[in-house]
């Protein structure tokens, strides 16, 4: 996944004889160029330049797409981009891929599936592809199939971290906690740099009132991840159920004061009406 824009570091040569193909593949070189100076905008001019050239280098099309949904989230466009590269050369399965991954952002996930699926069909031992349509087939709740596609990426790709996290959520959802733990322990001994396999993982355990176990968990996942806020409200909650109110309370505040702007305000609500409580008992006179 983390390839789709290596591209970008390097620099194209031209081993087509015709003029047109060679003027686009120097456009192109252009447009990295501007990329790289931090100018997406002057890199997308410069590719529109390289496809009006020739506009059967079906690569142009593609890393445009690239910048267009991922720098620019231009995602409706990066979508007509995707489908001129596979017009143009149908046989290249990262073309397929990434119009799926796009769709998904769109959650357009009858077309998503139709495109990962012929992208594993061009290449089967892709992991992302069976991951990303895992997602798709999720949201359409077909849900023993995305079951079936996270458990191939994971096969495929050990050390890619998020179908463990998908699928983990998946066995969660339908209560299917044993199966969820034991999914997330073998996410975090693959992976252990990822905070959200910590902080699902967590919130099973606390879930299940094995506080000890979601506290150790949570308080990973903020180590990776200071401004981790859900980790760390769910951290404050947890010491809360498990009689710490001092850690709560820490806890609490830093989710507060680290909350991004759009945190859901019941949430918030929870977490001041938490300390305030806890702060005014700590404050109170003893009983006589």
């Amino acid at each position: 996944m983390k390839r789709a824009l290596l591209f970008l570091a390097l620099l194209l040569t031209a081993s087509a004889c015709n003029r047109e193909r060679n003027q686009s593949i120097k456009l192109m070189n252009d447009a990295l160029r501007e990329f790289q100076s931090g100018n997406t905008a002057a890199a997308i001019t410069v590719f529109n330049q390289a496809a009006s050239v020739d506009p059967t280098n079906d690569r142009v099309f593609f890393y445009r797409a690239l910048l267009k949904y991922q720098r620019a989230t231009q995602l409706d466009a990066a979508v007509k981009d995707l489908q001129e590269a596979i017009r143009v050369n149908p046989e290249d399965y990262e073309y397929h891929y990434h119009l799926g991954k796009v769709l998904c952002r769109l959650e357009q996930w009858g077309p998503a599936i139709n495109a990962l699926d012929t992208a594993i069909q061009k290449k089967p031992d892709y992991g992302e592809s069976h991951y990303q349509l895992g997602i798709a087939l999720e949201n359409q709740a077909k849900f023993d199939r995305a079951q079936d596609e996270y458990i191939q990426a994971i096969k495929l790709k050990p050390r890619f971290a998020d179908p463990y996290d998908t699928l983990g959520n998946l066995y969660a959802r339908f209560e299917k906690y044993p199966q969820a733990i034991q999914v997330f322990k073998n996410g975090i001994e693959n992976n252990p740099e990822k905070p959200e396999l910590f902080h699902h993982l967590g919130v099973i355990y606390q879930n299940q009132q094995r506080y000890d176990d979601a506290i150790t968990n949570f308080q990973a996942a903020v180590k990776l991840k200071p401004n981790y806020t859900s980790a760390l409200f769910n951290l404050g909650m947890a010491y809360l159920a498990n009689d710490n109110a001092e850690m709560a309370i820490q806890n609490l505040k830093l989710y507060l004061g680290r909350r991004p702007g759009g945190e859901d305000p019941l949430r918030v609500r929870t977490a001041e009406d938490t300390v305030a409580k806890l702060e005014a008992s700590a404050a109170a006179p003893p009983a006589p």
